[in-house]
C-alpha cells in the first residue's frame, strides 16, 4: 500500500487532469478515460514506478471509477482512484 504523501500527489495529478478535461471538453465525453490517459501516460510513471501503456492507465481509471460509483463513495473522488491504482500497482513507496 502506498504512503498517504504518495496518494495525495497522485490525486493532486489527477485533479489537475480533471481540470483541463473539464476546460477543454465541458466536462462531457464518453471516452474520458482515454483522454485522461493520454494526458497522465508521460506523468504517472514517477507516482507508480514503471512507464505503463496507455491501455493500461485507461484501465486502471475506467476500474477506479466503477468501483467508486457501485460504493457510491462520499470520498474525493481523485485521491480515491488514486489509492486504487496503487493498490492495482503497488506504488513507489519502497
Amino acid at each position: 500500500m502506498a504512503d498517504r504523501d504518495s496518494v495525495t500527489q497522485l490525486g493532486r495529478l489527477l485533479a489537475a487532469v480533471a481540470r483541463a478535461h473539464h476546460e477543454a471538453t465541458g466536462g462531457v465525453n464518453e471516452h474520458w478515460a482515454e483522454w485522461y490517459a493520454s494526458r497522465l501516460v508521460g506523468e504517472i510513471d514517477s507516482h507508480v514506478g514503471f512507464s505503463p501503456s496507455l491501455e493500461q492507465v485507461t484501465e486502471w481509471l475506467t476500474s477506479a471509477d466503477e468501483k467508486y460509483r457501485a460504493e457510491a463513495s462520499e470520498a474525493r473522488w481523485p485521491f480515491y482512484y488514486a489509492e486504487l491504482i496503487f493498490d492495482t500497482v503497488g506504488g513507489t513507496d519502497r
